[in-house]
């Protein structure tokens, strides 16, 4: 089974369960596949996966929205700049790695590997 059809399938799991779109395709996850990656849905991802590829959208965000509107003005130094970011984008990616852990055990979700099967 190629990856799209699993992924094809955990799509219709996630739907049978009443998982809306947003939340089984987000859009970072829609922008990550048209550059040519291969990204689960994050129901199937693991724990530290799901940190990640939150936090390395949500971290750059955060930090232009920041600069922008509070840290140009403020004077802030650019690496305390960058660690603030780094660190609140950790924390974004840990929450949200907790909600799908959470979700996933919720609605009693398959593995992804036995969706191939």
């Amino acid at each position: 089974m190629t990856f799209d059809e699993r992924r094809q399938r955990a799509i219709a799991v996630l739907n049978r369960h009443g998982i809306p779109q947003h939340t089984s395709e987000p859009v970072q996850l829609r922008l990550f596949r048209k550059l040519g990656m291969q990204v689960r849905p994050l129901h199937f991802e693991s724990f530290w996966r799901t940190a990640f590829v939150h936090a390395v959208w949500f971290a750059p965000l955060w930090a232009i929205v920041m600069w922008i509107f509070r840290w140009r003005t403020d004077g802030t130094h650019p690496a305390m700049a960058l660690l603030g970011a780094v660190i609140c984008g950790l924390c974004y990616g840990l929450a949200m790695a907790g909600v799908y852990a959470w979700s996933k055990k919720k609605y009693k979700l398959p593995s992804w590997e036995s969706l191939g099967s």
